[in-house]
């Protein structure tokens, strides 16, 4: 099932990504619960993302691995803002789009993986317009309910 000890690692911190993100979503706000659910998520998601830059099943080093880095990008600016930025009127709001679409790309991977493991499209895994059409359809279709999502609740916070 996994062709590495990495995969392995790498999936079982996307599913403890994808558990304690979803807590830290429906969890109040600014709670001790809350961070310590947020930085458990923040420390998942650094772990699952470097070992995602170690994965080679599919390219040597392409797409996969770029989104990696943007998704380890806007976790650390997520996590920086109230720790580094308080003083700033706009850290609250930084913040939250940021750990939010963090976690919504997270979402979206898991979509796409699931898409491209169906049975039926075991044959295109190497790359090909089926892949590709799972991959970007997942993806989109999931950023567009969590935009909705987010751009939504943002007027409760704002």
């Amino acid at each position: 099932m996994f062709s590495s000890n990495i995969g392995l690692v790498h999936t079982l911190f996307a599913i403890g990504a994808i558990a304690t993100g979803g807590l830290v979503v429906l969890s109040r706000k600014g709670t001790k619960n809350h961070r310590l659910m947020g930085y458990i998520f923040f420390s998942a998601m650094v772990i699952m993302n470097l070992t995602a830059l170690f994965t080679q099943s599919i390219y040597s080093f392409g797409p996969f691995h770029w989104m990696a880095i943007g998704s380890l990008v806007f976790v650390t600016g997520g996590v920086a803002a109230p720790v580094l930025f308080r003083k700033n009127k706009n850290w609250l709001r930084v913040h939250y789009d940021l750990m939010l679409w963090s976690y919504v790309g997270l979402i979206a991977a898991m979509f796409s993986e699931i898409a491209v493991r169906v049975p039926a499209v075991g044959t295109v895994i190497g790359g090909g317009a089926l892949f590709w059409m799972l991959v970007i359809g997942s993806s989109v279709g999931t950023f567009i309910i969590g935009g909705l999502l987010i751009n939504g609740r943002r007027r409760n916070f704002f």
